[in-house]
């Protein structure tokens, strides 16, 4: 979450308030974010020296304006150069290619983007390994139609996956 509020803090500088609006307004189609769980990334980020803060007083209210910083600049643009983690591959990879256009240079997004790819296909062919496997089992008839869904919850895994891929190339052809 904080790699996406210095995301956002480098496009413009936001209050708590408008950080939050911004997830609701295109962010949260892909990652999920709770007004407290915002607090707490901004508070660690201040702790962190990656962003500052200007107190204003707008129409006779106290408002804090969030502000990114050097520190915060570097920390995210190491964070969408680094290897996108496995774990959370689906909202790691929307939320690097949501804030692709804050890379000045081609060749470093379609490095980004090939990294993802990488990561997805990585993670699609452990699913069709698993899904091989769980397929040699010897498994008894009374299970059968439990296994039947959950072999179609893989299959989706997998379809998934090699739509992002195609998706991803495609985006990658037309970076220019």
């Amino acid at each position: 979450m904080e790699n996406v509020v210095l995301g956002l803090l480098i496009i413009q500088s936001l209050t708590l308030y408008e950080l939050n609006q911004a997830f609701k307004q295109g962010i949260s189609m892909f990652y999920s974010a709770s007004y407290g769980s915002l607090q707490a990334a901004v508070k660690n980020l201040l702790q962190k020296e990656m962003v500052v803060f200007e107190e204003k007083v707008d129409r006779g209210r106290n408002k804090k304006v969030y502000s990114i910083i050097e520190n915060g600049r570097a920390a995210f643009y190491t964070w969408m150069l680094a290897d996108t983690p496995v774990s959370k591959l689906e909202v790691t990879a929307l939320s690097k290619i949501y804030f692709l256009g804050l890379i000045p240079e081609v060749l470093q997004k379609k490095q980004i983007v090939i990294e993802i790819m990488r990561q997805t296909q990585a993670v699609q062919d452990e699913l069709v390994e698993m899904n091989e496997a769980i397929r040699q089992m010897n498994i008894p008839d009374t299970y059968q139609e439990i296994l039947h869904f959950q072999l179609k919850t893989l299959e989706y895994g997998i379809k998934s996956h090699a739509f992002a891929r195609e998706w991803f190339q495609a985006l990658l052809d037309n970076l220019v």
